[in-house]
């Protein structure tokens, strides 16, 4: 939790807008779960995990690492069991 919290201040620290993702297991393709068969290098264009529900709106302007972590913990709760991603 305490990486998850650091790398969080890092995207908000450098300005960038954070966007909160979920997916469930069946559809989320991570380094330890889940594999499509297809090969990326021989499919232009084409790559894993590209398609994952937005949770709300991006958080334009937030400067609070917290609101996203709350927004992070609300997302768990209203999708328990699935995958959340952050981007920035």
């Amino acid at each position: 939790q305490q990486e998850v919290a650091q790398q969080i201040q890092y995207i908000v620290r450098s300005g960038w807008t954070p966007a909160l993702e979920f997916a469930a297991p069946d559809a989320a393709l991570t380094v330890n779960h889940g594999t499509s068969g297809i090969v990326s290098s021989a499919t232009c264009g084409y790559y894993d995990n590209r398609y994952w529900s937005m949770w709300k709106l991006p958080m334009f302007g937030c400067t609070d690492p917290n609101q996203v972590l709350y927004e992070v913990a609300a997302c768990t709760r209203a999708f328990p069991g699935s995958y959340v991603r952050c981007a920035g």
